[in-house]
């Protein structure tokens, strides 16, 4: 659903139980507390119930959260690479600056370093917490290693990631598989046949039905200007609008939990237990 269909369903939950209508702010501050909640909400879903339903219930939240999984590649300067030392072992380390991550981290799912040139090889990271770092050099299931397969290990600071191992080469890249924040709701601006727009423009109907070059368009349609300084010949569209990234079979999800947090500003609480009846 666009920003537009969203918004209508927001207002379907919303007046079934006769509430007021509501601002376009209030409902794009609804939907995206709703969004963000939810992708929150389904990133901490990882306790498995039973043994039967861990593969249905770990994919189900990838195919949910697909749209928000990126990588970013650390190199250059984003990287530095030195020797330490942890319990008088020489250790080699690499640390990924934090100044680096991208503006859309929220939370990291994967970490892998490239060593070697011009050829390098990919080793997968393994979290450590602050109470083992300095045990890790003596615990023979845990240790350091180039073999029989390589172990390396990573834990987070304020300053960024800190990557400790044992291989004879420099780390030359990092890649970390992140999940982003979605994209924020953002409703734009409403306006009718007085308005021109440019080529590549796109519009959303907003009134029951708009009329451009002779095409009519209903409500939620969005409309692609073809040429520069045109406009619609009746009706009402949006611009300027702002729609979320995140996967569509999220989407009545958000628009009913909005519709909840809504009422709920408004403590109507009545209210909103007669809309969330309507999908437990």
């Amino acid at each position: 659903m666009n920003i537009v269909q969203m918004h209508e369903r927001v207002r379907f939950w919303t007046d079934t139980v006769g509430s007021p209508r509501w601002e376009a702010e209030d409902i794009d501050t609804a939907l995206n507390t709703s969004q963000n909640d939810i992708v929150e909400e389904k990133y901490m879903a990882t306790r498995i119930i039973s043994k039967g339903d861990s593969f249905q219930k770990t994919q189900k939240i990838r195919d949910e959260l697909s749209n928000l999984v990126n990588i970013k590649n650390f190199t250059g300067g984003e990287i530095a690479n030195s020797v330490t030392t942890i319990m008088g072992s020489v250790t080699n380390t690499c640390v990924v600056a934090a100044a680096g991550y991208p503006a859309n981290y929220r939370y990291q799912l994967a970490l892998s370093v490239n060593v070697g040139s011009p050829t390098a090889t990919r080793y997968n990271c393994i979290p450590t917490t602050y109470d083992r770092i300095n045990v890790i050099k003596d615990n023979p299931f845990r240790r350091l290693r180039t073999s029989i397969f390589p172990k390396v290990y990573y834990i987070e600071s304020t300053t960024g990631l800190s990557i400790y191992h044992l291989l004879s080469s420099t780390v030359s890249s990092s890649d970390l598989y992140y999940l982003a924040a979605p994209v924020q709701y953002r409703y734009g601006t409403e306006y009718d046949s007085a308005q021109h727009f440019t080529s590549f423009d796109i519009v959303i109907v907003v009134s029951a039905t708009v009329v451009y070059k002779g095409t009519t368009y209903y409500r939620g349609n969005e409309i692609t200007i073809t040429a520069g300084n045109e406009h619609i010949t009746s009706g009402t569209v949006l611009f300027n609008f702002t729609d979320s990234n995140i996967n569509e079979t999220l989407h009545e999800q958000i628009a009913r939990k909005a519709a909840v947090n809504l009422l709920l500003s408004v403590k109507e609480f009545d209210k909103s237990k007669e809309v969330t009846a309507y999908f437990i």
